[in-house]
């Protein structure tokens, strides 16, 4: 009997041991602090990430499906002004200008005729329309909307496999319009991006 009082006291010794609280409340502190930042990640995740990506690929989308042919129309002028500066780099087109870098040569800039306003007028929230030689064959037209990130749709011919180009360059997301038109999420490195559209 004096025994099992003994194994007793030990075995409540050892529940309230310093050694043992510490233990105890380095695994909950642990388990607590793992906890907020899954939550904490997830919810940045979700408001910056890939995540946020669904809503602004829905009003992009929905903006696309009412103006495509305002989207097409502007396209073929982004070729046209290809095929007009066949050694061009780059090719941007803003409201008021377009500017084409030949290689080995200064950006060179032309205001916009009546027509190429209106035509750039007719698409919705476009910041400005690229075309550049290492893409060969894609117009991309950029939203910056009020703050970054930076989304974008990409036409390219209908046999381009967008996933794998987006996933090349780092786009973190893509959602396909129809045949040949895609968004693609931005890019999160800022070094990547710069790379990219220079």
């Amino acid at each position: 009997m004096v025994r099992s009082d003994a194994l007793e006291l030990e075995r409540r010794r050892w529940r309230r041991s310093p050694g043992r609280v510490l233990l105890v409340a380095l695994i909950v502190a642990a388990a607590l602090f793992l906890a907020w930042r899954v939550v904490v990640l997830g919810l940045l995740e979700a408001h910056f990430g890939s995540g946020y990506d669904d809503g602004r690929f829905d009003k992009l989308q929905t903006e696309f499906d009412r103006r495509s042919s305002a989207f097409a129309k502007a396209d073929d002028r982004m070729r046209e002004l290809a095929a007009a500066h066949p050694r061009a780099e780059r090719i941007t087109w803003i409201p008021a200008v377009i500017c084409v870098r030949d290689a080995g040569r200064p950006e060179s800039c032309k205001p916009t005729s009546a027509e190429d306003q209106a035509a750039y007028r007719a698409l919705w929230g476009v910041d400005v329309i690229v075309r550049q030689s290492k893409d060969k064959g894609r117009t991309f037209f950029r939203f910056y909307g009020n703050d970054p990130p930076r989304y974008t749709i990409m036409h390219a011919s209908e046999d381009t496999d967008a996933e794998e180009y987006a996933d090349d360059r780092d786009f973190r997301s893509t959602r396909s319009l129809k045949p040949g038109w895609t968004i693609l999420g931005p890019i999160d490195d800022l070094d990547r991006e710069d790379a990219q559209w220079q």
